[in-house]
């Protein structure tokens, strides 16, 4: 389901693959449906706890209770932000809109895939927690990056830059001066002496050498952007270049499959991972985050939806 704007009242509903609208304009703002069914809607701009929780027919399941909230994890527990009250604080809810367990934070990331949470205490350090609640993660940083397939995360505090484990073991302190997080095919960047960008590998060692004027993490197809000269193409795990670097500007792969990329004539397109081009550049935007199933596309100042084959699904406003 895609979010849709009245044109009039300037509410947000709901249309299906379609375009046929499934819920009508209603709420203030919506965000996506997670796995349980769920989505923030903004429901009450009046109140300074106006957020809540709907389902797919628009049904409001949990009222307006909170300052902000996120979208509901992979174990359906979603991050709130509490009233003024209660200092703004953050919390984890449940479907039902009730805490899961009694403690609060500073700040909080939603959970990730693998049941951990970052979460920032009165003192401005971070850890993590698993949900039951429990600190598995000592809060002894000063930042926490988001752990990735490899188990590693990138964490900062006075005298450490490296990686953590998921049971908070110092796992790696890196040689080079400047790196990246890892990513979804267990490398990350770095620069080396020369200024020039790399990868290495879950041990620290070098896989790729540093060769490139800028580098970006490896998507789950196994491509990541490099920047060759001035220009960008794509390489793969070996460093060996799959796509010849043709691009002014090109986003990375997204779970879709897609790279958007910029034309010489100024407007976006998308590539598949062959390099071949799926999408024709003739849009003023093209945003592939909100749903991997479709692209949110502007043309000629009209805002609306594609699918990956450039079918015309439908206008965002009604």
């Amino acid at each position: 389901m895609l979010p849709v704007r009245s044109a009039e009242s300037g509410l947000f509903g709901f249309i299906d693959i379609t375009g046929e609208i499934v819920v009508p304009p209603q709420f203030h703002s919506v965000g996506p449906f997670a796995a349980n069914g769920l989505a923030v809607a903004h429901l009450d701009p009046n109140s300074e706890s106006g957020y809540g929780f709907i389902d797919r027919t628009g049904r409001i399941v949990v009222g307006p209770s909170f300052h902000q909230a996120q979208d509901f994890s992979r174990q359906g527990i979603a991050t709130v932000i509490l009233d003024r009250a209660r200092f703004f604080r953050h919390a984890f809810v449940d479907a039902a809109g009730n805490k899961i367990f009694p403690a609060d934070f500073e700040h909080a990331r939603s959970f990730d895939d693998g049941g951990l949470a970052v979460v920032r205490t009165e003192d401005g350090t971070c850890g993590c927690i698993d949900v039951r609640g429990e600190m598995v993660i000592s809060a002894i940083y000063d930042g926490i990056g988001a752990f990735a397939a490899n188990g590693l995360a990138k964490v900062r505090r006075s005298g450490y830059r490296g990686f953590v484990d998921v049971a908070g073991k110092e796992a790696l302190r890196p040689a080079f001066k400047e790196f990246g997080e890892f990513d979804a095919c267990g490398l990350a960047t770095f620069k080396a002496g020369n200024h020039r960008y790399g990868y290495m590998g879950s041990g620290g060692e070098t896989r790729i050498p540093a060769r490139y004027a800028e580098a970006a993490g490896f998507a789950v197809n196994g491509l990541a952007k490099v920047r060759i000269g001035k220009r960008w193409g794509f390489i793969d795990t070996a460093g060996e270049l799959m796509i010849d670097p043709g691009f002014d500007d090109v986003s990375g792969f997204s779970y879709a499959g897609l790279a958007i990329f910029l034309h010489t004539n100024g407007k976006w397109g998308a590539i598949d991972a062959s390099g071949d081009t799926v999408i024709d550049p003739v849009y003023d935007e093209i945003d592939a985050s909100f749903d991997s199933t479709v692209l949110e596309v502007v043309r000629d100042g009209v805002r609306g939806y594609i699918s990956h084959a450039g079918a015309w699904i439908g206008n965002q406003f009604r």
